[in-house]
């Protein structure tokens, strides 16, 4: 293994170890709700990772070692952070539950809002960082 990919795989694992911490500490901050809506905190940190994503697109781009910044913050944080298998958990339970309304209402907030947030953060990035991608 050569010394940058090392780098870039230790970078991971901090990186996940960090943002499964901000997870962690989302849920304290909101914690699960009886129904109808369980999934606060997943919501939050879904569109928040998703916020953050956009903005580190246009921030690495250009960028020589973005490398090792896409695999600290892309791929280690928000990947820590952001929950598609708790998701995958909180629509189980709303499935089990005979929700459909709000299985249907919480794949859309998800999946809408994330949509609008990358985008909302690319577009923050390119003002922040004009003349990158």
């Amino acid at each position: 293994m050569t010394r940058a990919a090392l780098l870039q795989l230790l970078a991971v694992g901090l990186g996940g170890a960090f943002g499964a911490m901000l997870r962690h500490g989302a849920n304290l901050l909101l914690p699960r709700a009886a129904a109808p809506w369980p999934a606060l905190s997943t919501l939050c940190v879904n569109v928040v990772g998703c916020l953050c994503a956009g903005l580190l697109l246009v921030w690495l781009g250009g960028r020589e070692d973005a490398d090792f910044w896409r695999a600290l913050l892309l791929t280690g944080v928000l990947g820590g952070l952001t929950t598609f298998s708790a998701f995958g958990v909180d629509l189980l339970a709303l499935l089990r539950a005979a929700r459909y309304d709000w299985l249907a209402l919480t794949i859309a907030a998800h999946v809408g809002l994330g949509l609008l947030a990358i985008v909302a953060g690319w577009r923050l990035g390119q003002l922040a960082w004009p003349g990158r991608i």
